[in-house]
């Protein structure tokens, strides 16, 4: 069986595994959410400090996504996530001693690794899948965010039972124990044979190779972004505003986090049939609505239904966006997506802040979400046909919808064409000349 065979038929196995590493390491980047208000209670820390913890993991996280992605497509997911994995059990480990606001930001800076692990999973997965079935099989393993769920509905009960610190040490074992298994059972996607290996310095030249990438970047910097910010951001402000317990606003967030997981794959799948851009502008105003309706200070049945629709809306967006990063670099998703991701992250460090600092000075959240909605707005400022235009040399295509519908032909087949064009110009003319010359002039 060739290569290519084998590449098309997909892996279940290890996008199962992939999927459940993705989930064990989300729990854990995302543990200081749900354990925040214990933190802020022992510690007496102001709505900044709170900001500055939830984001530190979130900071790391990012960073490394864009190295981690290039790893992957030169070593492989198989060996970068199982390191990953192991890594990452140590600092959170260790969490789960220290006693002082300094050390936790410093064990959650390097457990921020865990965060990257997103940039792994996204090039191994896709390598398995052809092109018509890789928005479905990313939605699938972006369904890992659930980890986060189980972060602020779990950690609530540890933080209750036996201690907030403790918590740390109950998440860090499935770290330990996923790296061994990633190691034993997964697998990378087989390469196709006489494949020139590119350097790193190949890798680095896709940054300059369109400008998609930093539009895909800034979408994901929205749905993403949003996404970590009010996951972490959500259980404060339940308490806050509405005056719930920590374990009831842990439970609502966590229905919050497994919307937005599971409608990953309804955005995956309708990335492989219809335009991303088209689907991206409609996320873009419908999340506008559902932030000028926050700012009306509704119940917290009403406010909940709000966040949950929001919730729809970013899983939809985060699955459509990896699904073009998939589509428009094949060669280079993980270097890309990478990039994509970290941008993410960015948005999931920064606003976090920038909404505790705005509530600490105006005592209110009305600003922050208007702060939020201006995000959204500077998104759809690109969200022009124009935008969505690839440029390689002479080569240009534009993104519609799914190969499988539109018969779009593949990019090396359009170079492929452009260079037969003009040979055959070339040809042309030469023979042209040369029949001019031959022929004898006509007398009357």
């Amino acid at each position: 069986m060739s290569n290519s065979a084998v590449t098309l038929q997909g892996n279940t196995r290890v996008l199962i595994l992939a999927t459940l590493a993705f989930a064990v390491c989300f729990a854990g980047w995302s543990l200081f959410g749900p354990l925040a208000v214990y933190m802020k209670a022992e510690f007496n820390l102001s709505s900044s400090a709170v900001g500055l913890l939830l984001a530190t993991p979130v900071l790391l996280g990012s960073i490394v996504r864009v190295p981690v992605g290039i790893l992957t497509d030169k070593y492989g997911g198989r060996k970068v996530f199982s390191a990953l994995l192991l890594f990452t059990f140590f600092p959170m480990f260790f969490a789960g001693f220290v006693h002082s606001y300094l050390m936790l930001l410093v064990c959650g800076f390097f457990f921020g690794v865990a965060g990257a692990s997103f940039a792994v999973g996204i090039p191994q997965v896709s390598q398995w899948y052809p092109r018509e079935k890789q928005g479905l099989s990313l939605g699938i393993y972006g369904v890992g965010n659930i980890g986060t769920a189980l972060a602020v509905f779990g950690a609530p009960f540890i933080a209750e039972s036996v201690g907030w610190n403790k918590a740390f040490i109950f998440y860090s074992i499935p770290l330990l124990l996923m790296a061994a298994l990633y190691w034993i059972f997964s697998a990378d996607a087989p390469k196709p044979e006489n494949v020139i290996p590119q350097t790193f310095n190949d890798k680095l030249k896709v940054y300059k190779s369109s400008h998609l990438i930093w539009v895909f970047s800034l979408f994901y910097f929205m749905t993403f972004g949003f996404f970590v910010c009010f996951a972490l951001f959500l259980p404060s402000y339940l308490i806050d505003t509405f005056g719930v317990t920590p374990i009831k606003a842990g439970t609502l967030t966590s229905v919050f986090v497994f919307l937005a997981t599971f409608s990953r794959i309804l955005g995956g799948y309708l990335g492989d049939i219809f335009s991303g851009r088209n689907l991206l502008t409609v996320l873009s105003l419908s999340l506008i609505g559902v932030l000028f309706y926050l700012n009306l200070n509704s119940s917290l049945i009403l406010g909940i239904a709000a966040f949950y629709c929001m919730a729809i809306l970013l899983g939809i967006g985060n699955g459509v966006v990896f699904k073009l990063v998939a589509e428009y670099f094949p060669k280079d998703t993980g270097t890309v997506g990478g990039v994509v991701g970290a941008a993410g992250g960015l948005g999931g460090f920064f606003l976090p802040i920038i909404m505790c600092t705005i509530k600490e000075y105006t005592n209110n959240n009305s600003l922050g979400f208007i702060f939020i909605s201006l995000v959204c707005l500077m998104c759809l400022s690109f969200m022009e046909k124009k935008t969505f235009i690839k440029r390689d040399g002479k080569i240009t295509r534009v993104e519609n919808t799914s190969p499988r519908v539109n018969n779009e032909m593949p990019e090396e087949e359009i170079i492929f064409a452009e260079v037969g064009k003009k040979i055959g110009k070339k040809i042309g003319k030469k023979i042209g000349k040369k029949i001019a010359k031959n022929m004898e002039p006509i007398t009357l």
